[in-house]
């Protein structure tokens, strides 16, 4: 039901919904008070299936949960999605148009492309590429759910829809530099380029390389490029985040950076999620 507030009820196989539920430190105590008060302001807005699913696919249910309840605490008006068929949250704007939200959770892939465990002790350079390519392929994923939503009329053509990842299983996807690693992967850039006087040797200005695409282990080139493509421009946006059930800000919608896409047919406003850690129009 979904007027309950108590969501732990149900046995599950995901190891941290289990150890949440069973509160077997002060850390899963907390956490588990405090995703039962995300549900209480949230539940209205989501489909009731989440808790079916919440024992199962913790992390994933969470994120739909946590991103409803960012986006209330952001000063969004949302009204309860058509179902598990559709987009997963809906946005009313104040023209009474709507905003549609689908929110997907990076995983750390697998085979060759998978991005390893940092193991305890050791030093290692981050894989960016690597974590690029499961920005990537989430971002693909929901790319393609908007087209058969478009195919399906559940999508108007006039109205916004926003991609919202979430990284927080992919390793070392929190150490970002300068442009976050979500704007490098749908537009072209690639490491900083530090330009030196030859006459002082001290740093005269800086510019970025040009990386158009990363390379899978097997030779494949997936492009770096997408908001750069007419083909997106039916994605107004993209929401990333690396939050997790004990990794959040005290104002949760400080955890969410929203990456306009420069060439969308439907551009969300400029400071659209005014409360937000970031709202970037461009890099």
């Amino acid at each position: 039901m979904t007027n309950t507030y108590n969501i732990f009820k149900t046995n599950g196989m995901d190891e941290v919904y289990c150890d949440i539920k069973n509160e077997i430190n002060s850390n899963c105590q907390e956490s588990k008070i405090f995703v039962e008060q995300l549900w209480r302001k949230a539940h209205q807005y989501l489909d009731s299936d989440i808790l079916k699913e919440l024992p199962d696919q913790f992390h994933q249910r969470f994120w739909e949960i946590y991103l409803a309840a960012s986006l209330l605490e952001a000063g969004l008006n949302l009204q309860r999605s058509s179902g598990r068929d559709g987009s997963d949250i809906c946005i009313k704007a104040n023209d009474g148009s709507k905003i549609w939200v689908e929110a997907v959770t990076a995983s750390l892939g697998q085979g060759n492309d998978a991005v390893q465990e940092t193991e305890i002790g050791a030093v290692r350079s981050v894989p960016d590429d690597q974590i690029k390519l499961r920005l990537l392929n989430a971002f693909a994923e929901k790319s393609r759910k908007y087209r058969c939503y478009r195919e399906k009329n559940w999508v108007g053509s006039e109205e916004p829809y926003i991609i919202a990842i979430n990284a927080a299983q992919v390793p070392s996807a929190t150490r970002e530099l300068e442009i976050p690693r979500i704007v490098r992967s749908l537009l072209p850039f690639g490491f900083q380029v530090l330009h030196l006087s030859r006459e002082t040797l001290e740093v005269a200005g800086t510019s970025y390389e040009y990386q158009g695409e990363v390379v899978k282990a097997s030779g494949t080139e997936i492009e770096t490029t997408s908001f750069l493509n007419p083909e997106y421009s039916g994605i107004s946006a993209v929401i990333y985040s690396c939050v997790d059930v004990f990794n959040y800000p005290t104002e949760i919608s400080k955890a969410l950076l929203l990456f306009h896409n420069p060439l969308s047919a439907t551009p969300l406003p400029l400071a659209f999620l005014k409360n937000s850690l970031r709202d970037r129009t461009r890099p």
